[in-house]
């Protein structure tokens, strides 16, 4: 650890023995308060991409992953189903728009 992150660190364990109780308190409300709505907001993201979501029906966790899920797998049937279409067709594709991912696990 170079001087610098040693004064650094010094000084960050300064601060937090100088915070009362209350204040670790409130700090870690504000910290978690924070974190929800980067959870909310992320999930207000995956709600205005998939197309099978709207803003006024069930905000569940739950039932946003499996609409976005299911959106997600129907996207990769259509990218194979114009791959194949594009080889019968003797189009080359470039590797770029065929999905590579991560396989066909199937969560049923």
């Amino acid at each position: 650890m170079s001087d610098d992150d040693s004064k650094i660190s010094k000084r960050r364990q300064t601060k937090k023995a100088c915070l009362s109780e209350e204040q670790k308190k409130a700090h870690h409300i504000a910290s978690e308060q924070k974190r929800r709505e980067n959870i909310r907001s992320t999930f207000d993201k995956i709600v205005a991409l998939t197309p099978s979501l709207n803003e006024h029906e069930n905000r569940s966790e739950l039932n946003i992953l499996t609409k976005s899920a299911d959106y997600i797998e129907a996207l990769k049937q259509e990218n194979d189903r114009l791959v194949a279409l594009c080889r019968g067709r003797d189009i080359e594709v470039p590797s770029k728009l065929k999905y590579n991912g991560p396989g066909p696990e199937k969560m049923d």
